[in-house]
């Protein structure tokens, strides 16, 4: 009786090679070989690994390792491509965080070639060169991260290799908070023009570009409102762009306190001329307010006059939100007021200033002081 034959692999082939090592290859779609990494000392060994393969490429979890044979700057670029409706702002940064940070050491290398050990390696060179700070590096190794996770979806790598808790994570420091002495006198300290641009933004917390947007069509100071529907976003190059707020949330109507509104009353009567689309806050040239300008000319010499120190433009949003907590807003409406897209940021602003802390202490000192009397 003749020895049965072998029945032929159609899904790979396992050949014997002149220096006695085996070599397996894998059957691809397109009906090529693809052979292993490496070659076997035994048959065996090549047949677990091709059997390995032809599983997994039965279960979907199989990918062709030619696929990840990409440089990361290219597969950035198509990504970048992809995101169309990222806010400019946002396209900007990622730009910034590609060109800087990442693809001067990571351009190169292929995607497949970017394991874990080769992202840890890269970000502590980040971290050891001081520049730019953790919160930035953090910024770069979440874009990572996140290019990283499209090449797994689309079958380019097996997994992410961005592995690291808590590497894109911003650990911000403690923010600062002004008094409402504080506040007042910065704004005394900045030219007349600007008083109401300061106070709008430690009361009724609106961001710079959503107050450097504002138009006299969106406040109506009869019945005592403000609406964000537009904000100007200022880009590295000095390009100013008017756009909606990025969330539905930033779109909303503000109600101001009524020494706000006397106040903005002035300035609108003296700065801001007679048009419905007439920007509220402008320079001393009537032009749109830039950043830096205001910044340099107005808010570090304020800052100086009034004693002030390390405080930021944006931090009286955040006057503005712990000032609102301590009249009793609940934390929606916190979140509503600042236009906040989730609760989460709003829940900063639970901590309280030090003088309300005093006038709790005080109250409890009523309390015990009463009981103490009972107690005899």
């Amino acid at each position: 009786m003749a020895p049965r034959r072998r029945a032929r692999r159609t899904t790979g082939s396992i050949r014997r090679l002149p220096s006695g090592r085996y070599q397996a290859r894998v059957r691809l779609e397109d009906g090529g070989l693809l052979p292993a990494p490496e070659t076997f000392t035994t048959k065996t060994a090549a047949d677990r690994w091709l059997a390995s393969v032809i599983a997994d490429q039965a279960q979907g979890k199989w990918i062709d390792p030619r696929a990840g044979a990409v440089p990361l700057r290219r597969f950035a670029e198509q990504w970048l491509k992809g995101k169309a409706a990222l806010a400019p702002k946002t396209c900007e940064l990622y730009e910034y965080l590609l060109s800087r940070l990442i693809l001067p050491t990571l351009g190169d290398v292929e995607l497949v070639e970017l394991t874990p050990a080769r992202v840890r390696a890269w970000r502590a060179g980040l971290l050891r060169a001081g520049q730019p700070g953790p919160s930035t590096i953090a910024k770069a190794y979440r874009l990572l991260s996140a290019m990283m996770a499209t090449a797994v979806v689309d079958n380019l790598v097996t997994r992410n290799p961005c592995l690291e808790k808590g590497a894109g994570v911003e650990r911000a420091p403690e923010m600062s908070i002004a008094t409402p002495e504080q506040v007042g006198a910065i704004a005394a300290a900045v030219d007349r023009r600007y008083r109401a641009l300061v106070l709008t933004a430690a009361y009724a917390g609106c961001r710079w570009g959503e107050l450097t947007g504002l138009r006299c069509r969106n406040l109506d100071l009869a019945k005592g409102t403000l609406s964000v529907v537009e904000q100007v976003v200022e880009l590295r190059g000095g390009q100013l762009l008017t756009r909606e707020p990025k969330s539905a949330s930033g779109r909303r109507v503000v109600h101001l306190p009524a020494g706000l509104i006397a106040e903005l009353e002035d300035h609108v009567a003296q700065f801001v001329a007679s048009d419905p689309d007439a920007l509220v806050f402008t320079s001393g040239t009537g032009g749109p307010l830039r950043q830096s300008n205001f910044r340099n000319r107005q808010w570090l010499p304020a800052l100086r006059s009034a004693g002030v120190e390390k405080l930021r433009f944006h931090d009286l949003r955040h006057v503005a939100g712990t000032l609102a907590t301590v009249s009793g807003a609940t934390i929606r409406e916190v979140q509503a007021r600042l236009g906040h897209a989730s609760p989460a940021a709003a829940y900063r602003y639970q901590h309280v200033l030090d003088t309300r802390d005093a006038h709790i202490a005080e109250r409890l000192d009523a309390i015990y002081q009463a009981s103490a009397t009972e107690r005899g």
